[in-house]
């Protein structure tokens, strides 16, 4: 009986360390470029940083990148979680806990928040939000159709199920 479960337990870390041969870091990067207090208009600059680290003894050549940056739309009544821009790249990384550190290219987020306005002498509007503001990531390593590696915010994890 014991025989049997080291067996079966030798054979469960043994997929388990094949399957998780690259670990993904990403750190989201944010740049304010622009910002009018008055009107509540913003526009930010989001970009992500990525390390892929290769913990097989095997190198990775020719594998994929695939990355996905998230929108909220701040229209009112519109609740919608959508990808504003996403993108791949081949990437080659050595093995044996080597990494290779990637840069997305940068995104513009636009946006205005709640706010009012004076319309008059003693009156003022209200000015709804709009726009789409950032949401979050997703970041996968795949080799052909197996994913090798996946990354993504807990604000994007609902909307991928």
């Amino acid at each position: 009986m014991n025989t049997r479960l080291a067996i079966l337990c030798s054979l469960l870390l043994a997929s388990a360390a094949s399957a998780g041969s690259v670990t993904i870091a990403v750190k989201p990067e944010v740049h304010k470029k622009s910002a009018d207090i008055v009107k509540e208009e913003y526009a930010t600059a989001n970009w992500l940083k990525v390390r892929i680290t290769n913990t097989s003894n095997v190198k990775l050549e020719g594998v994929t990148l695939k990355w996905a940056l998230y929108a909220a739309n701040l229209r009112r009544g519109s609740d919608s979680v959508t990808v504003e821009k996403s993108g791949d790249m081949t990437i080659t990384v050595d093995s044996n806990g080597r990494y290779l550190d990637v840069e997305t290219p940068k995104v513009v987020f636009e946006y205005v928040r709640t706010h009012s306005e004076r319309s008059g002498r003693r009156s003022y509007k209200l000015v709804e939000e709009s726009g789409k503001k950032y949401h979050g990531f997703h970041v996968q390593v795949v080799s052909g159709s197996t994913v090798l590696g996946e990354a993504f915010s807990e604000s994007v994890r609902k909307h991928l199920k």
